[in-house]
């Protein structure tokens, strides 16, 4: 467990290094979005200047004990399924004008909507679910901690899940796609099938402030299941 423990404050720090730099660009203004989160909660589209990608001691905490299984599982029966990802926290994103990217994109080969199983990482309540233009097909889960898990560009959705409705780790929200990237409701084919994760919370000024996905994800992909 300490073992564990260590790997996961080293791949924190790790991704501090990038924190930084998305820092700095703060201080010059360069950087603000509309919060695939906040739209959600502000379809009016207004936009809000990023905070850092690292959370709060408390909110890392939270997010730590909640996280329990890798949102993809792999296929022990198909050698050419895979999931890649990298630190993409903050990289330009331009549809609905320019913007950093505030979650962590999970790439998979086949390169198929809808093979992938997307599974929750939390426990927690449906709170959103439906299209954006950013997101395509999303589902919102928010855990017992007040910790909103974003799960982005899905081909459909498992049956049952609606708002309201209560899931476990690991049980399954929908299969990964390509939807988004505008405004009418069922587009796809705009980028390769793949799975947005974000993470948000509401800081001390009831603001949703987003979290860098990367780090726990890292941590998290050793902790899958077979399909």
């Amino acid at each position: 467990m300490k073992k564990i423990t260590r790997l996961f404050l080293l791949l924190l720090a790790l991704a501090s290094l990038n924190v930084m730099l998305c820092d700095r660009m703060l201080t010059d203004g360069t950087v603000n979005s509309v919060h695939e989160g906040n739209a959600d909660r502000t379809p009016d589209g207004s936009k809000a200047t990023y905070k850092s990608g690292i959370a709060p001691q408390k909110i890392d905490a939270v997010i730590r004990k909640e996280l329990q299984i890798f949102p993809i599982p792999l296929s022990k029966y198909h050698t050419g399924y895979g999931a890649a990802f990298e630190d993409s926290w903050m990289n330009t994103r331009t549809f609905g004008g320019d913007r950093g990217h505030e979650g962590t994109d999970i790439m998979l080969e086949p390169n198929t909507r809808g093979l992938f199983p997307v599974l929750s990482m939390t426990d927690g309540t449906v709170e959103k679910k439906g299209w954006l233009p950013q997101g395509g097909y999303r589902i919102g889960i928010r855990s017992a901690g007040d910790i909103y898990y974003y799960y982005a560009h899905l081909s459909d959705y498992a049956d049952g899940m609606e708002p309201g409705v209560t899931v476990s780790a690991g049980q399954l929200l929908g299969f990964a796609g390509d939807s988004g990237y505008s405004n009418i409701e069922g587009t796809v084919g705009k980028f390769p099938v793949h799975l947005h994760v974000g993470i948000y919370y509401d800081d001390e000024n009831g603001i949703e402030t987003s979290v860098n996905p990367y780090p726990y994800l890292l941590f998290l992909k050793q902790v899958t299941i077979d399909f």
